[in-house]
């Protein structure tokens, strides 16, 4: 059975995990936040897999974040930079 869902979450997932081996010093903190958030996610959600689009996870996981920056008290420059380097993930994800 195919997982459109799991499939996207590995996609932009394997795209973060090669941006951390090009990132800068300043990039390693929201990496270092994003890349252990989409496991957590996959983990949590419950869907059927036959009734999800690939681009569900992007709205999901965006939803998720949301939460948990102000759970964790994120500062707004992280949370812009984070979503920042999510939205360059999502590209090169789209790009493979």
């Amino acid at each position: 059975m195919s997982d459109p869902l799991a499939r996207r979450a590995d996609a932009i997932h394997h795209a973060l995990l090669d941006m951390e081996r090009q990132a800068t010093d300043e990039q390693l903190f929201p990496l270092g936040y994003l890349i252990p958030q989409i496991p957590l996610v996959m983990e949590m959600v419950e869907y059927d897999p036959e009734e999800v689009l690939a681009e569900d996870f992007d709205a999901i996981f965006h939803e998720w974040l949301e939460s948990t920056f102000g759970q964790d008290a994120m500062s707004a420059n992280d949370q812009d930079e984070i979503r920042r380097l999510l939205a360059q993930a999502c590209a090169q994800a789209d790009a493979a």
